[in-house]
């Protein structure tokens, strides 16, 4: 029985690995230049300290910005341009580089979790590559697994193999880096685990009776947290790492024997896997990988962005009931019951086959004989629409009338933009809502958003005073938003 749960707590790292291997694999064909390089110097769009922006990057944010958002009806927007859109980002990265400079990449919390993320791709990367080397004769390999286990199907087969290859490849890991547990240390860990457990300091929410993130942060002196549980060449493995893996587990799946030398043992011995990998990868010097290098700096920057947004505009109170009203009767019409549209609507692959569907309806082709037979979307229904989900296109469907047919007219379609033809069946003009308890909620989460919103455009304004940059304008002028969403429509 001790046999049996010591195997089912490694398969969870082997089934991890595996995983992140099959992954990294379905995506490694897409790798794109990496930050600095020749082929992204030539395609940037702007430059802020060492960091670019290239044109790839600002037509992707601009598709997104296009695209109408869920607080559209309480919140006005400004014309989508590629300047405005660039100059945003680069405010952004000017608020990174200010998390930078204020020190708050040392942060446990943002540090662990870019960690975390770096140790994740380092294994992918790791297993990757490992399986490739050793799979050469693959199939062979799965056939015979298949032959010793006849109710093994291929995939299961495959996936057999590779855990062995893994199991191998980690027992060799055990040898080269020297591993050592140290045994002495796990009863009080143990203790460690049970104090935290059962007599935390801060009171937990009802019903959480499992150990949480802030209480390894916060309830572990610094001598409880470096308390080494193992050793390999070059690193060690302390009681705060052995806790990230407990924290990891969702509270149901966490084993019930931590409070013992052996529960401690066990599931060390799991987690061990990640930092031998590791370890490995960076003496391969996968580490420096310059792709691996960019994800990880444009996730500190995110990290950093969220952080100094946070700590800006955590002074922003709820205004008070006068204001909220007040800014209600001013802008009524945003909270209004929304106009809405039922139409049907034929999707076309391209602008000459809606202008070719069109000249037909207007020659007296039934409208839903045509759609059936034509739409890229030929099970769609009738349905209702709003400028919530319209965006900028609504204008264009309200002027109609109903029973009259446009097109072509374009929608967002997917990721993108696709060209369409559209009957107008129902036209419900928008209804005044009366000030009440649930409009004043909305009218007040719609007010603060636009105080932050406001105090975070200056902050990013004030910050690219501070840090110098530089906007490649001949290379934005030609960026029309509409006409970059419409291909990625056609992808």
């Amino acid at each position: 029985m001790k046999t049996t749960h010591r195997l089912a707590l490694v398969a969870l790292p082997i089934a991890l690995v595996v995983g992140t291997a099959l992954l990294v694999l379905s995506r490694s064909p897409a790798r794109e230049s990496p930050k600095g390089s020749v082929g992204e110097s030539a395609n940037a769009v702007a430059q802020i300290g060492d960091s670019l922006i290239t044109r790839t990057e600002l037509e992707e944010r601009l598709v997104r910005e296009i695209r109408p958002r869920e607080e559209e009806y309480v919140s006005e927007r400004k014309p989508v341009t590629a300047e405005s859109v660039l100059r945003e980002m680069l405010g952004e990265k000017a608020t990174s580089l200010e998390g930078r400079r204020l020190g708050y990449l040392k942060e446990e919390l943002i540090r662990s979790g870019i960690e975390q993320s770096e140790q994740q791709r380092l294994v992918g990367m790791l297993v990757e590559n490992c399986l490739r080397e050793r799979t050469s004769a693959g199939e062979s390999q799965v056939e015979r697994a298949m032959k010793a286990d006849s109710k093994l199907t291929p995939d299961q087969a495959k996936t057999l193999v590779q855990r062995q290859i893994l199991e191998q490849f980690r027992n060799e890991l055990v040898a080269k880096f020297q591993l050592k547990k140290l045994e002495e240390n796990f009863m009080q860990a143990a203790l460690i685990h049970q104090r935290l457990l059962l007599r935390p300091v801060e009171a937990r929410g009802s019903g959480e009776y499992w150990i949480k993130n802030s209480q390894v942060r916060n309830e572990l002196s610094e001598k409880e947290k470096n308390l080494v549980l193992a050793t390999y060449q070059g690193g060690q493995f302390t009681l705060k790492d052995w806790f990230q893996v407990v924290c990891n587990i969702a509270p149901p799946r966490r084993p019930s024997d931590l409070n013992t030398p052996a529960g401690v043992e066990r599931l060390l011995e799991s987690a061990l896997w990640t930092p031998l990998f590791v370890a490995e990868a960076k003496s391969r010097g996968y580490d420096k990988d310059q792709k691996l290098r960019s994800d990880i700096r444009q996730l500190e920057d995110l990290r950093l962005l969220y952080k100094v947004q946070e700590e800006k505009t955590k002074g922003l109170g709820e205004p008070p009931a006068e204001q909220v009203k007040a800014y209600f009767e001013k802008n009524s019409e945003r909270f209004a019951q929304a106009a809405t549209l039922k139409i049907s609507q034929i999707w076309c692959e391209n602008l000459e086959t809606a202008q070719k569907i069109k000249a037909d309806l207007d020659g007296g082709a039934d409208f839903e004989t045509v759609r059936k037979a034509n739409s890229l979307q030929k099970e769609e229904s009738p349905h209702i629409v709003s400028a919530v989900g319209e965006g900028l296109f609504w204008a264009e469907l309200w002027k109609a009338d109903p029973d009259q047919t446009l097109g072509p007219v374009r929608g967002f379609y997917g990721s993108g933009v696709k060209w369409r033809v559209v009957k107008i069946l129902e036209k419900t003009p928008a209804k005044a809502q009366p000030y009440s308890e649930q409009v004043a909620n909305s009218v007040k989460w719609a007010l603060m958003d636009e105080r932050r919103q406001r105090l975070l455009e200056d902050y990013r304004e004030e910050l690219l005073k501070k840090y110098p940059h530089e906007i490649f304008r001949d290379r934005i002028k030609d960026m029309d938003p509409l006409e970059i969403a419409m291909s990625k429509g056609d992808q």
